[in-house]
């Protein structure tokens, strides 16, 4: 015949307690979730050291960029930018919610907060062959080389207007202005 401790449980010949279904069924599900916890907080001091370090206070880790407010013609575009900072393409910029926008070097308004300003059109980089067209997206005063009347170059605003036909907000606004004009540049950091 087997003894009982002072709380009903079973002690078997060995004076160890016989633990029932439920309690198992609890410890297993504790050590499961500690294993999990472990797992999602990186576990031990080694994976913590292997891991990348956290952006310094203030630091945010995203790539910075700005609207210069300085005006440059189409020719001038390619050397507007700050130091560390080069001309952006569009392809660079066009997801501004992936980027920090540099309100100490970039142009503000008086809503824009530490974003960037709307509908202010800076040259931007297309992407394309040295074209002087007037297509948006394709025209890039010649590679940036021209500040000529006849020649065409990009520029990319955020809109003003915020109603569109299919109730979506698109993010950048393109148009093409004469080379000759001075207009704003978009800078990305290097």
């Amino acid at each position: 015949m087997k003894a009982c401790d002072h709380q009903g449980e079973r002690i078997g010949p060995t004076g160890s307690v016989n633990l029932s279904r439920s309690i198992i069924s609890v410890l297993i599900l504790v050590l499961l979730m500690a294993n999990l916890w472990i797992t999602w907080t990186g576990g031990s001091q080694e994976a913590a050291a292997a891991s990348p370090q956290v952006p310094a206070a203030g630091s945010t880790g995203l790539r910075r960029f700005y609207q210069t407010s300085t005006w440059h013609d189409g020719g001038e575009a390619l050397s507007a930018c700050a130091s560390g900072y080069h001309m952006a393409s569009l392809w660079e910029i066009s997801d501004v919610s992936n980027l920090r926008y540099d309100v100490d070097l970039g142009i503000k308004r008086a809503d824009s907060g530490i974003g960037l300003p709307s509908y202010s059109f800076g040259w931007v980089r297309t992407g394309f062959n040295g074209d002087t067209t007037s297509t948006p997206g394709q025209a890039n005063c010649d590679a940036w080389t021209s500040d000529e009347l006849v020649d065409y170059g990009t520029v990319a605003g955020l809109p003003r207007n915020w109603v569109t036909g299919l109730g979506d907000l698109h993010t950048w606004d393109v148009m093409v202005v004469a080379c000759e004009q001075e207009r704003t540049v978009w800078c990305i950091e290097d």
